[in-house]
């Protein structure tokens, strides 16, 4: 008989003692809790978060691991590393932040540079402290936690960023490091919806990588699945890809590939299709990381993924 997964906080559902992301011990539990590795005072709209409650100030935070390994990577020293001496690491207790956050004048708490759904324990933890001073949750996410985990974190969220970024198996197999996980498009739409239903605020990102995903068909197909599975209502934003990693040979989105693509969503019905020729994804490479800087200035602005094209 199979031996059932031991842990089921995201899609890969490893067996016992495989822990992908390298966050999870041989019975699937987290290890190093309460660990930092990057942080920055920036804005909702940076995530991007911009149909809910204004451009408020937020704390963004990371930490390290991930369950895929995307060849693009702007967050590769974070999402990559295995473990948390790699980028450098501070232990933070969930009040150590919120202290942190409301000190530094922000209205909300920002989960995101790594993948945040490796450490949901510890997003719960400071999600619930958060709430009890009157901080918002937003989470930054690949989508590729599990239902009954999305479900879970949708407790302790106001808002989520998602990503699609294609509804082809192979391109996230190819590009994202996803091999082992079957059906990997279908479970991350499934992970969306179901914080959809749980009444979570979405927006939907899908960063367009030039000779990847940048086809015509499967920008209607993502604007189409966002209709008709969730609303024409949800904001389906539109970013530019950045070399960077081990696609630093191709080159930077073609305005022309994001002009189609909005024109894709609003063909196809969607009410808020936003394209970013500046922005790639929310991105941790020239701010705070843990041991190697002082903390940034609360009211200064690093938009390491804002370029000019």
């Amino acid at each position: 008989m199979t031996k059932s997964p031991q842990c089921h906080i995201c899609i890969r559902e490893c067996e016992p003692g495989i822990s992908f992301c390298h966050r999870r011990d041989g019975f699937g539990r987290l290890i190093s809790d309460n660990i930092i590795c990057a942080i920055n005072y920036d804005w909702l709209h940076d995530k991007p978060i911009t149909h809910l409650n204004g451009n408020v100030r937020v704390m963004s935070i990371g930490s390290w691991g991930c369950n895929l390994r995307c060849l693009g990577c702007q967050n590769v020293r974070l999402s990559w590393a295995e473990s948390a001496e790699t980028p450098g690491f501070k232990e933070m207790s969930p009040e150590e932040i919120v202290d942190s956050a409301l000190k530094n004048g922000c209205k909300g708490i920002c989960y995101t540079y790594n993948e945040p759904a490796v450490i949901i324990e510890s997003v719960e933890k400071i999600a619930a402290t958060a709430r009890e001073k009157g901080l918002m949750n937003v989470f930054v996410t690949n989508s590729t936690l599990t239902e009954k985990s999305a479900r879970r974190i949708s407790k302790c969220l106001d808002a989520v960023a998602a990503d699609i970024k294609s509804l082809d198996d192979e391109f996230y197999y190819t590009y994202c490091g996803a091999g082992g996980i079957p059906d990997v498009a279908c479970k991350i739409l499934s992970c969306i919806k179901a914080f959809y239903n749980s009444g979570v605020h979405v927006e939907v990102r899908t960063n367009i990588i030039p000779g990847a995903n940048d086809k015509n068909e499967n920008y209607h197909a993502i604007a189409s699945w966002i209709r008709d599975e969730m609303s024409d209502d949800i904001p389906w934003h539109i970013t530019r890809f950045f070399p960077a990693h081990k696609l630093d040979h191709l080159g930077q989105t073609p305005t022309e590939a994001l002009i189609e693509a909005q024109e894709a969503g609003n063909e196809e019905g969607l009410k808020h299709v936003h394209i970013y020729p500046d922005k790639g994804c929310d991105c941790a490479k020239d701010i705070f990381l843990i041991g190697n800087s002082d903390m940034p200035d609360a009211h200064s602005d690093h938009c390491c993924c804002s370029k000019k094209s």
